[in-house]
């Protein structure tokens, strides 16, 4: 994967609405969806956007285009200002936004060539995509379903085969085997040094795709990391069991650091979630006699659970 940097965004502080003092009452409300939100998506990586509806993610990718004024903060992409350069910038980049909105009279096949016109496609990747993607593009677009919509959706964002790809919610209504050959195109053409900012609510398709993650939380980055580091460094499941019924006492454990929970499984076994160095947590059982002991990576699930609790 290049270092080269495609999108930075510095600082982004987004504010929807506004209060208004008139006498003794007040109208309107401010609404702080993105607070001074810093990070860099590079080359040829796929980056996954993680947060709950209202999060700020969407807010996010539509200050990066432009698509929308911000209060602070500074956005380029492939070195352009986001805004001085926003008509450049779009040119280089396929968009599928979370609410998608397609001309209801045409069909799959007359927007694929209206799109053509003024933004010219791929022939041998659209050949590729129409092998994954299996809706019907001779149906109007108005006939078709929700997940039959994406695919038309995504074969339009993908078929010119551009250099950026912001991608936001790409997989909702997709059935799962549509959904699997689509991360593959997705890989492939990462491999290709085509660079991905994919925001998504399903969290094992991050886990399966993404090179590096970023948790937005109430408007403020909250993690960054590369998604083996996280999960490999970050969280562990422990369960320990010990060789009698003398074991250590859980408020001991819980007093640690490194301890997030720590519960009784029976008699003899503990369960437990430790972040980071795991070290001292073992330190504090080398007194004690153990039968078994197992440590796994947790999910991203679990981490990103921990960060919404």
């Amino acid at each position: 994967m290049s270092n080269k940097v495609v999108l930075q965004v510095n600082n982004l502080t987004k504010i929807y609405g506004q209060e208004v003092n008139l006498g003794f009452m007040t109208y309107g409300k401010e609404v702080l969806a993105v607070k001074n939100a810093s990070f860099s998506v590079n080359k040829g990586e796929i980056f996954g956007f993680l947060g709950p509806n209202g999060a700020g993610k969407t807010t996010t990718m539509r200050a990066i285009l432009n698509y929308l004024w911000i209060q602070e903060g500074k956005i380029s992409v492939f070195g352009l200002d986001h805004k001085k350069d926003s008509i450049e910038i779009r040119k280089r980049i396929g968009y599928i936004p979370g609410e998608l909105g397609l001309y209801e009279d045409f069909t799959g096949e007359e927007l694929i060539k209206y799109v053509d016109k003024f933004r010219p496609v791929n022939e041998e990747f659209l050949k590729e995509l129409k092998s994954v993607f299996r809706v019907n593009l001779k149906q109007k677009i108005r006939s078709l379903s929700h997940g039959n919509k994406q695919q038309v959706g995504l074969i339009i964002a993908l078929a010119p085969k551009p250099e950026f790809l912001i991608l936001d919610e790409p997989s909702l209504g997709l059935d799962p085997l549509i959904a699997a050959n689509f991360h593959k195109i997705l890989r492939n053409l990462r491999d290709d040094g085509i660079t991905i900012f994919l925001s998504s609510h399903d969290l094992s398709e991050v886990q399966s795709i993404c090179d590096r993650v970023g948790i937005i939380k109430e408007g403020e980055i909250v993690l960054i990391e590369k998604v083996e580091d996280l999960k490999s460094k970050f969280l562990q499941n422990v369960r320990i069991k010990f060789s009698s019924e003398k074991m250590i006492n859980e408020e001991k454990l819980l007093e640690l650091d490194s301890v997030i929970s720590c519960k009784k499984e029976n008699e003899s076994t503990l369960v437990l979630k430790v972040k980071e160095d795991i070290n001292e947590f073992l330190n504090n059982i080398t007194n004690f006699d153990i039968e078994r002991l197992s440590i796994e990576d947790a999910t991203l699930e679990e981490i990103f659970l921990h960060y919404y609790e």
